[in-house]
């Protein structure tokens, strides 16, 4: 908009008077002008020489002053703000200010920046003489300072007024630098008299009346501006005003006497004001242009006439002007001075009943800001309620007046639509799911069903989720009955979703992802899924899958191919199912940072989810993972730096190894009761973890127990070479955090599409990596899942996802086996293994023999005499060293051995068939105090003989542990 269009708007047109401009720097230079163009050449002219240039809002008669007095017309009312400390703070206060007053239901006003506050305008569809509109200004200027809008208080009534022009400077001096003089939003025009009578209804103080103007007894009256409010919104919004209903209620002597006199007099002359009236009438309803044309007819008039006077008319006439046009009429109406005009009559809700199919923008789980559009079927509704066409709930409701005539009405439950999607079933818990259609956007309304027996219930848990009656308590009841008769259609006509309490595979071969049911050869179904919230909010998809594949094609182009590894066992978890093992653990493990542990677990969790948080924080508990366990069910669970866990007690993940090829979380008892609670958490998945420890070492160190069971159930793969990135490497590491779940979500649609193709699919794969790797059947838990991991590169492939190549990764396995396969050689531990610890272990209690010079020399392994005092329970064995040449002889109880095999997980059978294999082992009754001081002690022993030759220093003379 140019200033020049501006200056159109807000001021009247050229026949009202003159037009003057203003620069009040200088000279103080007054031009008045005939036309607007003629503006031009001054303002220009001024702004040149740095001057603030100024227009005022009046016209002027004859007298070449700029005064009140020789004001004419005005066609805007206008405020300058002042006082607030910034522009922001200015507009904030208008809007509260119009917001309150409900100016803002009339329409915008134009806002101009000063250079140093706002002027804002309200032009009027017409030009107002002066006397009518200064006390309309006066109430304005009350009015403002009634809501504490901060104005200049000399401006807004003041005839003679001056405004900066749009598109100059303003220069004061107190400004460093000149500031323009600009137009921040152009607005709308206004009715002067719906303005004077909202600004008159506002004012709770004193109105201002000119002195002069007579007090007159004006016909009909003006409803209020109703409050900006969204039910205000939606029942302006579904309102339509019809001519048919005003004619009907004329013809049954209940509508317009003007209306009546015209159809019954319409071939008489002079009845064209009372026709343009009725016409200005028509022009506003929906069937307007029907209702013009058959008033035309009647006269006749011309439909060429009938446009023109259309297109003039400028808006609906009041009933006071109508009977300014035809005198005598309108006070015999029963309702003169009760209505503004008979458009009141001719309003209707527009209502639907229709099934439809509607897409509608719900909250992302994985954004607080963000939108998804979904398409769902908005349902019939029920019998006596119905949709607004823009929106909202409504009741059809029988109202009878005075005189018992009885019409229909539609009375509003909501300024929204809310209607039932599903009937969600979990574990026979059913649930409602609805869905509201709020103006900022679609929302999930779930409530338990059996609150739909009551009417407080179903209020309530409504009312919890911000969804509340329109018009008051007294609409609850009403409320409460839609939705109990949506409840009831639903229920009766569609069959219950089953809710599923886990991620991945179901029962019925769907599969749960991303908040949605996948099944085969139908887009997924998004239901809410209580428990799983937060696993939902970290796998929504995100991004592209182009910016996620740019991620993995670098990861290919550098070759890390253990890094990938892990990706695929990610991506192959779902297909554990197929494998008939219940889990397999696999670990990133690296002394050094900068090796990609955390990365490649990243990687492996972008492709269901967010690369951090779809993650468990290293502080879980492993009861807490095991129960995420259950949720995740086929998906893979990723826990990065365990290390915080191992410093602590290592002993759990030994443990956790074995759980997880359970599938199957611990039993719990319920409390207070002797009864188990219901175990749910079940999986069949993969579970991958980080950590600065290498857990082989330790499963094959000093650990009582015997870990070949856990190391049967693990892949670690070690990552030793510290990774160097360049910038726009990293830069596309950095973009993973935006670019997630996309390959998943492929992926959980190509599994429920091909569900009956993976058994022979995953089997086959199996059965080729027990021929690649040679495995024995000791090893199938690597082969189950390695091959369920080769299946995920499978269907990337397939799904054109992303083609990894196959034999580096079956290489990076192959280097894995190879090394596990190694540990577990070198950790076997033998029947002689668990004797020389138990020597170690015991050697300070026991009982020494040895040849000495004239005789034998007793003691306690730990240095200390034998005599009389010395007990059973303090002495755990006894060694003669060399009393047969070139042997020693071990007797050791065997109710001792047999606790010790089974702390060392031993059998104490395999034990002494081991030791009679390799020695000679025989079963006698031995006093162990035998040739020493001390007291009798015959005991049953194991006497174990053994070469000296072949015993090692640590064996023949241990250190005990009481001393080491």
């Amino acid at each position: 908009m140019t200033p020049l269009d501006f200056l159109a708007v807000v001021l009247p047109p050229p026949e009202f008077g003159r037009y003057c401009v203003a620069e009040l720097t200088k000279k103080k230079e007054h031009a008045f002008v005939d036309t607007l163009d003629q503006t031009t050449e001054p303002i220009e002219t001024w702004h040149q020489n740095k001057c603030d240039v100024y227009f005022a809002l009046a016209t002027f008669g004859e007298e070449n002053n700029r005064t009140a007095a020789n004001a004419r017309y005005v066609k805007a009312l206008f405020i300058d703000m002042d006082g607030y400390a910034s522009k922001k703070d200015a507009a904030l206060a208008l809007n509260a200010f119009l917001e309150k007053t409900g100016l803002d239901a009339v329409g915008t006003p134009y806002v101009v920046a000063s250079g140093g506050g706002l002027h804002c305008y309200w032009p009027l569809t017409e030009a107002v003489p002066i006397d009518s509109w200064k006390p309309v200004a006066e109430n304005f200027k009350r009015l403002c300072k009634q809501e504490s809008l901060a104005i200049d208080m000399t401006v807004t009534a003041d005839a003679a007024r001056v405004l900066r022009v749009p598109g100059t400077t303003n220069f004061k001096k107190k400004y460093a630098t000149p500031r323009p003089v600009r137009i921040l939003s152009e607005g709308d025009t206004f009715s002067f008299d719906a303005l004077a009578t909202l600004i008159r209804e506002k004012l709770s103080g004193s109105v201002y009346e000119a002195q002069a103007m007579p007090k007159l007894e004006l016909a009909g009256t003006r409803p209020s501006a109703a409050p900006v409010s969204a039910t205000s919104v939606t029942l302006f919004a579904n309102s339509v005003t019809k001519f048919k209903p005003i004619w009907l209620a004329t013809q049954n002597a209940k509508g317009c006497n003007q209306l009546a006199h015209y159809v019954e007099h319409a071939t008489e002359e002079g009845m064209e004001p009372i026709w343009r009236g009725l016409l200005s009438w028509a022009k506003v309803c929906e069937d307007g242009n029907k209702a013009a044309v058959w008033l035309s007819q009647m006269h006749p008039y011309e439909p060429e006439r009938m446009n023109q006077k259309l297109q003039s008319i400028k808006g609906p006439y009041p009933c006071i002007k109508m009977d300014s046009e035809n005198p005598g009429i309108c006070p015999t109406c029963t309702h003169w001075g009760k209505i503004t005009n008979p458009l009141v009559m001719g309003r209707e809700t527009s209502v639907e009943i229709e099934e439809k199919e509607i897409e509608v923008a719900v909250q992302s789980e994985s954004s607080a800001t963000a939108k998804e559009t979904i398409k769902v079927m908005r349902p019939t509704p029920p019998r006596g309620y119905a949709y607004g066409t823009n929106g909202g709930i409504f009741m059809e409701r029988t109202v009878e007046d005075a005189d018992g005539a009885k019409t229909k009405k539609q009375v509003m439950l909501l300024p929204y639509e809310l209607f039932v999607v599903d009937i969600l079933n979990s574990n026979n818990d059913h649930t409602v799911h609805m869905i509201a259609l709020k103006p900022e956007g679609a929302v999930n309304v779930v409530m338990p069903q059996r609150a739909v027996v009551s009417k407080d219930e179903t209020v309530k848990a409504l009312a919890n989720q911000n969804v509340v009656a329109a018009f008051g308590s007294n609409n609850d009841k009403n409320l409460f009955e839609y939705v109990r008769a949506c409840v009831e259609e639903s229920s009766t006509n569609k069959v219950a979703v089953k809710v599923p309490d886990s991620y991945g595979w179901q029962a019925d071969n769907t599969y749960v992802y991303a908040g949605r049911i996948f099944s085969k050869g139908v887009p997924p179904i998004k239901v809410p899924m209580p428990g799983l919230e937060n696993i939902t909010v970290n796998t929504e998809p995100k991004g592209s899958l182009d910016n996620w594949r740019a991620f993995v094609n670098m990861l290919i182009a550098k070759k890390m191919w253990n890094h990938l590894a892990i990706l695929l066992v990610g991506a192959g978890a779902p297909f554990m199912r197929f494998t008939g093992i219940y889990g397999m653990t696999y670990h990133c493990a690296s002394t050094e940072s900068g090796t990609g542990k955390s990365l490649s677990l990243e990687a492996a969790a972008s492709v269901w989810g967010h690369p951090t948080h779809y993650r468990t924080g290293k502080s879980t508990s492993p009861v807490a993972m095991q129960q995420r366990l259950g949720l995740l069910n086929s998906h893979p669970l990723i826990t990065d730096e365990i290390t915080a866990k191992n410093r602590k007690d290592f002993e759990w993940l030994p443990e956790f190894l074995l759980d997880m090829t359970e599938g199957r979380g611990k039993e719990r008892m319920e409390s207070g009761s002797n009864k188990e609670r219901l175990n749910l958490s079940t999986w069949m998945t993969n579970a991958i973890m980080s950590s600065n420890t290498h857990i082989v070492d330790y499963l094959t160190g000093g650990r009582n127990h015997s870990s070949e069971g856990e190391l049967r159930r693990l892949l670690e793969f070690v990552l030793e070479d510290e990774l160097t990135w360049e910038p726009h490497e990293i830069e596309i590491i950095k973009s993973l955090q935006h670019n997630y779940g996309v390959a998943g979500f492929a992926l959980a649609q190509y599994l429920a599409d091909n569900v009956a193709t993976f058994p022979e699919m995953v089997s086959s794969a199996v059965t080729a990596m027990y021929t690649e790797f040679n495995a024995t059947n000791d090893e199938r838990f690597w082969m189950a899942g390695i091959g369920a991991t080769v299946c995920g590169l499978k269907a990337f492939k397939e799904l054109g996802v992303i083609e990894i190549p196959y034999r580096p990764i079956i290489n990076a396995f192959k280097k894995v086996v190879e090394n596990m396969r190694a540990s577990m050689k070198s950790s076997v531990r033998t029947a002689e293994d668990v004797l020389n610890a138990y020597t170690r272990d015991s050697y300070g209690s026991f009982v020494v023999i040895r040849p000495s010079t004239g005789g034998l020399m007793a003691e306690l392994g730990s240095g200390k005499e034998i005599d009389i005092s010395i007990t059973r329970n303090k002495v755990l064995g006894r060694v003669e060293h060399e009393l047969t040449p070139k042997y020693i002889d071990y007797f050791i109880e065997e109710q001792l051995l047999k606790s010790y095999c089974a702390s060392m997980s031993f059998g104490y059978t395999s034990f002494k068939r081991q030791l009679e294999d390799q020695f000679q082992v025989e079963y006698v009754k031995k006093d162990m105090m035998a040739k020493t001081k001390g007291p009798q002690m015959r005991v049953a022993v194991m006497k174990i003989r053994r070469r000296v030759e072949d015993l090692n220093e640590d064996i023949l003379n241990p250190v005990p542990v009481a001393e080491s």
